[in-house]
């Protein structure tokens, strides 16, 4: 199941169809979560400012396309990588598994910052100085009393599942609506479930 950096075998267990499948179940687990996060990303409430709502609909509607690419590439990376790992157990190569293992989350990593810094929540542009001024006509409504220690979002008017988050890049979700919590959990059941089959 695991070898050293010399290629010697530092774990192994029998041969059972569990433990030759883990690795395929877990690149399962990973694409259905970022399926998850990809349907979020289409279905969480767009929010509009009251200057020139078609103007910020459109870029918010091409920071998402930009996230979701980012999310299908990720999740083919991913793949991509669970598969040199199983190829790697009927032909060793040490150097090629060590550098696509170091690659790809390097290359994820980079990319999620890239987006985060060329682009504000919601596809407004990173803010300067000259900017300033106009940041607050830009905002669009904050629905303050619905945002629990300014991270939680509780609504039980809004039929989203998921919106975007009040601060930094990315999407929550609406914990006034159950299915939330169902979401949540499968989130939470697929990570565990993976970590499990992955030991």
């Amino acid at each position: 199941m695991k070898y050293d950096f010399q290629g010697n075998v530092t774990s192994s267990v029998p041969k059972t169809y569990l433990s030759v499948l883990a690795i395929n179940l877990v690149q399962l687990g990973v694409v259905a979560l970022l399926m998850l996060v990809n349907w979020s990303i289409k279905t969480s409430k767009q929010q509009l400012t009251t200057t020139d709502p078609a103007q910020f609909a459109a870029k918010n509607i091409q920071f998402r396309r930009k996230w979701s690419l980012f999310t299908i590439i990720t999740g083919l990376f991913l793949t991509i990588l669970f598969a040199f790992i199983q190829i790697n157990m009927f032909v060793p190569n040490l150097v090629l598994l060590t550098a696509i293992s170091f690659i790809v989350p390097v290359v994820i990593v980079l990319g999620a910052i890239w987006l985060s810094l060329t682009g504000r929540q919601g596809g407004g542009k990173i803010r300067n100085h000259q900017e300033d001024r106009e940041r607050s006509k830009e905002q669009p409504v904050n629905e303050d009393e619905y945002w629990k220690l300014g991270v939680i979002y509780f609504n039980p008017n809004d039929p989203s599942f998921t919106v975007e988050k009040r601060y930094g890049i990315g999407w929550t979700i609406n914990f006034a609506r159950p299915l939330s919590w169902v979401l949540l959990l499968v989130i939470i059941a697929i990570v565990v479930i993976s970590r499990v089959l992955s030991q």
